[in-house]
């Protein structure tokens, strides 16, 4: 008999930017893995099974979710979770792991009010209400370390290619952020430890470090290269992206990674948790300096 407490691994949004190292990682650490999806994905791992669901059917959600341990949810629009975890509960599924990874909005009231996290809100206070059918973890990652490299988020790739990087608030401000592979490891250390988890946050992180940081690793990386910076100011930021989502249209989505930055750059939306986080529970190491400059160069 195995010692994992779950075997059988429902997956929701496998093909997004962490749905897919999840699923390999899942795989790989032997879970019984069924993914849920629209349509058949293309170039699943060997063995993996495949449920075609319509997600917004309570009937066929369920149906799919039979026999499942836990449900890992990475789907992108956040506040359509509600029904899968009542189609989890329906089923049995013991254990339901949100699209929660990233900003501190379930730690943090100031995180929590921004418009662009209304969806992660809407799914905290829904598994609050049904915690007692259902357990439930949140994984909270800070963000993800390689795709804010790059895509420019926290430095900008294309620096000294006719580009900038956006430095906020001086840059010195340490930050918790997680590489793809420890997310993999936190959720994998959870689905072991669900006990130790049950119905709260794990704070995770590969580091903590700054703009001003991985702009001095880059251009040692990179030292051809001028690196330009332009310095901008979070609460400058914040109002700009207020204004852009009254404004509505195109501006939207303008204002909605704005929101993004300033949960993750601006210290008032509590984004550091380098003196107390779930690292050692849920089996990461972080990265030392080399192991950083290595994922720096690797985006670069």
């Amino acid at each position: 008999m195995s010692s994992q407490p779950y075997m059988n691994i429902a997956l929701a949004g496998a093909t997004g930017n962490l749905g897919q190292p999840l699923l390999k990682a899942l795989v790989e650490a032997k879970y019984n893995v069924t993914v849920l999806s629209r349509s058949t994905p293309s170039n699943l791992p060997s063995g993996v099974k495949v449920a075609t669901v319509d997600f917004t059917s309570l009937s066929s959600l369920s149906s799919a979710l039979q026999g499942i341990d836990a449900f890992v949810s990475c789907i992108p629009n956040h506040g359509d979770q509600p029904i899968l975890i009542d189609a989890a509960v329906a089923a049995g599924v013991k254990h339901f792991i949100p699209s929660e990874f990233g900003s501190n909005v379930i730690g943090n009231a100031n995180c929590a009010a921004l418009p662009v996290f209304a969806g992660k809100k809407k799914t905290e206070e829904y598994l609050d209400k049904v915690q007692d059918k259902i357990t439930w973890t949140a994984v909270i990652t800070g963000a993800f370390l390689e795709f804010c490299i790059e895509h420019g988020l926290l430095i900008n790739p294309k620096t000294g290619l006719g580009e900038v990087s956006k430095v906020y608030d001086g840059g010195d401000g340490k930050r918790s952020f997680t590489t793809y592979a420890d997310i993999c490891t936190a959720v994998i250390g959870v689905l072991r430890r669900p006990e130790q988890c049950k119905n709260r946050a794990v704070y995770v992180q590969s580091t903590t470090t700054s703009q001003n940081e991985l702009l001095a690793i880059a251009k040692e990386l990179k030292p051809e290269r001028d690196w330009a910076r332009e310095e901008v100011s979070t609460e400058d930021l914040l109002t700009d992206s207020y204004a852009n989502l009254k404004e509505g249209g195109p501006n939207i989505g303008k204002a909605m990674v704005g929101f993004i930055i300033i949960s993750i750059m601006n210290q008032g939306y509590g984004s550091c948790w380098d003196e107390e986080n779930d690292n050692g529970l849920l089996g990461i190491n972080g990265l030392s300096r080399e192991e950083l400059k290595k994922v720096v160069a690797g985006c670069l």
